[in-house]
């Protein structure tokens, strides 16, 4: 089982190649997700997730910086 993915972005003529370990792919996922509640919630109206969107969008930034922190540690 590989220790790392590789996850390539390209933005116009621009790419670039993240290496991500297990537990901070777990990490960039949890933290979209809580990007994507947050917009829903400010855009939309849904109970719970609407009054806590700018709270949502805060705790994703904390969970990017935790794994930015712990970026290449497997264990």
């Amino acid at each position: 089982m590989p220790r790392h993915f590789d996850l390539k972005i390209q933005a116009g003529g621009f790419a670039s190649v993240m290496k991500l370990s297990a537990f901070t792919l777990l990490l960039f996922f949890i933290a979209v997700t809580l990007v994507m509640a947050s917009l829903i919630g400010h855009f939309r109206t849904v109970p719970h997730i609407s009054e806590y969107a700018y709270w949502l969008m805060t705790a994703a930034f904390g969970v990017l910086t935790f794994g930015i922190i712990f970026k290449g540690r497997t264990g």
